[in-house]
């Protein structure tokens, strides 16, 4: 697939569903005093899905109401003004007749506002990665992908216009442009959508939300199926607070470290090297506060020689110096200058003289190597000035620009901060992602796996692309971003992961996405999760958190809690500004989080299984409660739980050893002790450090690796012990394009070999963790 084709605004990637489409109802119909022809078209999906469409028209429009059917659906539309009911066997699913406001459609400038009614105890969900409430009736969302600069707050690093209900209904709006989704912030009961004039949007209707999620992918295009042995445990190099005090400076230090997780034992089968390997320059934007403090062209020589000896990859050195030689200079710099983020300039300093030769002994050690990058060039890196004199660069106002978070006096003062430090590769134009495409050529010609395509939410609005001025490109960036390098491993390698950041509508195909920046809190933890719930909700099907969170250094119990949580998650990558090792948290938290380690690699082959089964039933591996219960409002508030593939429930613990849990209808057996829960039920759950409530449905079939595994290969899928519990009788398994298996008898006298495989039934019992 060519990385760098080109762009659309639609995420609509079945064309020829659209060309297929069925016309059942036209009208000329009213909106705020102007004219339009509305569409309205099923699509042929398994799922009923109708396109709506709105062109602008002339004439008049006589007051009355058009009425169809499908299947069970009836469709009602007022013409003047124009509004829309859809009931399901007599029950209203979605309309725009509302008590209060405008109870129709209408028009404001080059918008349009959608009032729908949201009914009590409704649920709704989705619009991608937010870190607040999961159930979105009550808030206001405005779709617009940000860097929120640290979690949680009310911006997201993923946005997508597109909900579903419990109603019984979802709602694609076909746009990269900035969308307003009201779920009842000011009315409780009455939503609005404010979106551009002329966009289609899209209606599915299913009471089972995994039917709309697997009907939002045969519109926008499916998920791909990451590499095996990223499903695996992610160790990160990292140090934010400057690495100048840190071990991890040289590429010694990471085959160091490479070899001190396989002397202790633990499994793993990545190395990321975050930005401790990459040549900065000193920020232009630096350069001049300090000229305008008073330092003359001498003093900044000094300084950027200073900086090329004793930072080169962080600038923490270079401001102790600035403070121990000009403290009242300092002052002001601490107190006034706008400190961002960074760019990318794919240089190695020179505490990295031969990374080839560093790939290839982590490689020997049985790791795979992931490397950071970003779209945006730093002013006077090699790749700023190549591509800024090809004109390849996106620019305001004639210079190259980022939009970025800033910080004075260590807070936050804008999300959206223009610093012409930085150029964003304009991936608009072919020739400037091929450019940037070889630039990650050259990364995987040395040996590198995958690829951290950190950042991504800063394309400037007001950017001048190679198509123009368009707001719209802002949301559509990462996307293109992502798209691009993600599309030149699988070019490389025949399949690709991405650990990507940011995204706009259509991201889900090319995974994966992590959670960005939490606090080292509990509430970190907690929007953490949420994170990933909402992106589920979303049909993003796999997701990671930083383990331990990203800012600051957890305590014990809470890097221990983090872990068990995180473990448990499609992808997983211990990450952040301190200490993420396991053997630094003493000897208790290295074996507990060695056992949940252990315990993940153990449950490969069901993790692999229930993804290639999710993306067969449009059912995100992990995920909420009330995407398998949608009709049990116990559940619709509930994200602090989640499904974890189709028969585990996990209740993570945040602190302390006790919580509440609710178990949704069925029998449950509690995974430690093998007691059986009938639910529906709440129960409180106590559960000591050394493990996380677990409980697993009646009849389900486990699937272990036999393997005791320190990376992942075909072999821990091959191997296998299946776990039954209650009467389960018949075993099927499929693993994709590493086999399957079908009704299987379960018997548990025998060993089964059939080809590759082996399989061995086992009567589920109380489970002990071991390190």
């Amino acid at each position: 697939m060519n990385p760098c084709k080109p762009i659309s605004f639609s995420a609509i990637e079945n064309e020829s569903t659209l060309k297929d489409a069925e016309v059942i109802l036209m009208a000329r119909v009213l909106i705020s005093g102007l004219t339009y022809n509305l569409t309205i078209r099923r699509l042929p999906l398994n799922t009923t899905t109708l396109s709506i469409e709105l062109s602008e028209s002339s004439g008049a429009v006589e007051p009355r109401s058009i009425s169809t059917s499908i299947n069970e659906y009836s469709i009602i539309v007022d013409t003047n003004p124009l509004s829309l009911t859809i009931s399901r066997n007599s029950k209203v699913v979605f309309s725009n007749k509302v008590a209060v406001g405008w109870g129709y459609f209408r028009r404001v400038g080059d918008e349009l506002h959608i009032p729908f009614s949201i009914k009590p105890g409704e649920g709704i969900y989705g619009a991608g990665e937010w870190f607040n409430r999961l159930n979105r009736v009550g808030q206001r969302l405005e779709v617009y992908v940000v860097d929120p600069g640290g979690l949680p707050n009310d911006k997201t690093y993923v946005a997508y216009p597109f909900f579903w209900s419990t109603e019984g209904y979802g709602l694609l709006i076909d746009t990269y442009c900035r969308v307003i989704l009201d779920f009842g912030s000011r009315y409780l009961g009455v939503g609005e959508l404010v979106i551009p004039s002329s966009v289609i949007m899209y209606l599915i209707l299913s009471n089972e939300p995994s039917k709309i999620i697997k009907a939002f992918w045969e519109l926008t295009g499916h998920p791909e199926i990451p590499p095996l042995w990223s499903f695996g445990v992610w160790y990160s190099l990292w140090r934010d607070t400057g690495y100048m005090y840190s071990e991890y400076r040289t590429q010694g230090d990471v085959i160091k470290f490479a070899e001190e997780v396989r002397r202790r034992g633990l499994p793993g089968d990545v190395i990321h090297i975050d930005p401790i390997y990459t040549l900065r320059p000193v920020k232009e934007s630096l350069r001049r506060f300090l000229r305008e403090l008073g330092l003359s062209e001498g003093d900044l020589k000094e300084l950027e020689e200073y900086h090329r000896v004793n930072g080169r990859w962080s600038f923490r050195p270079l401001i102790d110096y600035i403070k121990s030689k000009w403290p009242d200079k300092y002052i002001k710099l601490a107190s006034e200058y706008p400190w961002t983020g960074q760019g990318c300039t794919f240089e190695w300093h020179d505490g990295f003289p031969d990374p080839a030769s560093m790939i290839r002994r982590i490689h020997e050690l049985g790791f795979r190597v992931s490397i950071w990058v970003n779209p945006y060039t730093p002013v006077g890196s090699r790749v700023f000035n190549e591509f800024n004199n090809r004109g390849f660069l996106v620019k305001v106002r004639g210079r190259p620009m980022v939009e970025m978070p800033a910080w004075k006096g260590g807070e936050l003062f804008t999300y959206r901060y223009l610093t012409d430090d930085f150029g964003a590769v304009d991936f608009t134009r072919s020739e400037a992602c091929n450019a940037y495409i070889e630039e990650i050529r050259r990364l995987l010609k040395l040996g590198i796996d995958a690829i951290k395509t950190d950042y991504g939410e800063g394309a400037p609005e007001e950017g001048e692309y190679s198509i123009g001025v368009n707001s719209c490109i802002h949301n559509l960036y990462p996307v293109l971003y992502n798209r691009a390098v993600y599309e030149a491993i699988k070019g490389e390698r025949g399949e690709a992961i991405v650990w990507g950041r940011s995204g706009g509508l259509g991201i889900h195909k090319y995974p994966i996405r992590w959670t960005g920046d939490p606090d080292s809190t509990e509430r970190g933890m907690a929007a953490s999760l949420r994170g990933v719930l909402s992106m589920a909700t979303s049909g993003i099907m796999y997701s990671s958190v930083d383990i331990g969170g990203y800012a600051s250094k957890p305590t014990v119990e809470l890097y221990i809690r983090w872990a068990q949580m995180g473990l448990l998650l499609t992808h997983s990558r211990f990450h952040g500004v301190s200490e993420r090792e396991p053997w630094r948290y003493g000897e208790e938290a290295f074996n507990i989080v060695k056992g949940f380690i252990k315990f993940k690699y153990s449950l490969i082959p069901y993790i692999y299984s229930q993804v290639i089964e999710g993306l067969r039933a449009g059912k995100p591996f992990v995920r909420p409660l009330v995407m398998d219960y949608p009709n049990d409002e116990a559940v619709r508030d509930i994200e602090d739980e989640y499904m974890f593939g189709e028969y585990m429930l996990i209740a993570p613990i945040f602190s302390g050893d006790m919580r509440s849990v609710y178990l949704p209808e069925g029998n449950w057996y509690d995974y430690w002790s093998m007691n059986i829960i009938k639910g529906p039920t709440t129960i409180t759950a106590y559960s000591p450090i050394s493990r996380i409530p677990i409980y697993v449905k009646d009849g389900a079939l486990i699937a272990y690796s036999a393997v005791d595994s320190i990376n992942l290969t075909a072999d821990a899928l091959h191997n296998l012990l299946v776990e039954v519990y209650g009467d389960a009788n018949v075993f099927s398994i499929d693993l994709g394009k590493y086999g399957r298996l079908t009704n299987i008898p379960v018997t548990y006298d025998k060993v089964y070999s059939m080809g590759e495989f082996k399989v061995r039934f086992i009567k589920a019992s109380p489970h002990v963790l071991r390190s």
